[in-house]
């Protein structure tokens, strides 16, 4: 059983993944190919998440091919917020990502957020960017950053009313600890949070006195971990953008920072930050708080 004071992110390296080649296999029969998804219960959808071919998996968040077609995300930390995102997007912009076609949650008091969450979505068939962008060619590369880049001005068009998830729910993500933080009813609350987090950094010698206090004026759509792993190069080369979890309502130097982590790959985050806008005294704010993020989570 799951430690539950502790996210299943938290227990396994990021490193320990795991794949099964047959899951990327054109040859192989899948479970739901030739099915219509209308006629398939959702107990049964469950049940394939243990039995069909595996794309990924990482600690307790698996992804399985369903279909010639459709893949299925599952998991503890598979919450609504994710579908929600992804039907904005489709919604809202002409951003590469997989559409929704089915999502349901069942209630798990062993699982962290209380619930097992799956999503079915397309499956978007192509190459990992975490597995091949060391081997890409200067010009593809380029091509890549600039397809981010444009991917993020599409999403910071879209303005929306209240921070946090979209549709409700927990803030996750580097900027709201690796336990996640709220809901936040309104701007002010989630003021109120970074600020106390900023509070106990400098209390702490951990932040420079002269950080203002946080005030956010705008929330756009913000994916929160553009990065190689959650980018799919497609054989058209168009780029596609998976891993939606943490997205959001954020300040648009939500994105800037999170790219700006020097854990990131330094080559592709350098990039992308080059044909983006940035926000300085914002991603500042958040660097200051790391101690309040990490250390001090729940202080």
């Amino acid at each position: 059983m799951e430690d539950l004071m502790t996210p299943c992110y938290l227990l396994t390296p990021l490193t320990s993944t795991f794949a099964q080649p047959r899951s990327k296999d054109p040859d192989t029969n899948f479970p739901l190919d030739g099915v219509d998804l209308e006629t398939v219960s959702g107990e049964f959808l469950a049940s394939l998440l243990d039995s069909a071919p595996i794309i990924f998996q990482l600690c307790g968040t698996k992804v399985v091919r369903l279909s010639k077609t459709l893949a299925m995300k599952g998991g503890g930390n598979i919450l609504p917020c994710e579908a929600e995102a992804l039907r904005l997007v489709a919604a809202k912009s002409a951003i590469p990502a997989p559409r929704v076609h089915r999502a349901f949650q069942v209630p798990d008091s062993t699982k962290y957020f209380g619930t097992m969450g799956y999503i079915v979505m397309d499956y978007i068939d192509g190459q990992n960017l975490g597995d091949c962008w060391k081997d890409l060619s200067d010009e593809v590369r380029t091509d890549i950053a600039q397809q981010t880049a444009q991917i993020i001005r599409q999403m910071q068009s879209i303005v929306l009313p209240e921070p946090g998830p979209i549709g409700g729910g927990p803030c996750r993500g580097r900027f709201f600890t690796d336990y996640s933080a709220g809901s936040f009813n309104g701007k002010s609350e989630m003021e109120d949070w970074f600020n106390h987090k900023l509070t106990i950094c400098k209390h702490c010698h951990k932040a420079p006195e002269d950080i203002p206090p946080f005030k956010y004026t705008k929330f756009v759509l913000v994916h929160q971990d553009i990065s190689p792993r959650n980018l799919i190069l497609h054989k058209s080369g168009r780029v596609w953008v998976i891993d939606w979890a943490e997205a959001g309502a954020y300040p648009p130097a939500f994105e800037s920072a999170a790219l700006a982590d020097p854990l990131r790959c330094l080559s592709f985050s350098e990039m992308v930050l080059s044909l983006i806008p940035r926000y300085p005294e914002e991603e500042r704010q958040l660097k200051s708080i790391k101690y309040g993020l990490t250390i001090a989570a729940f202080a």
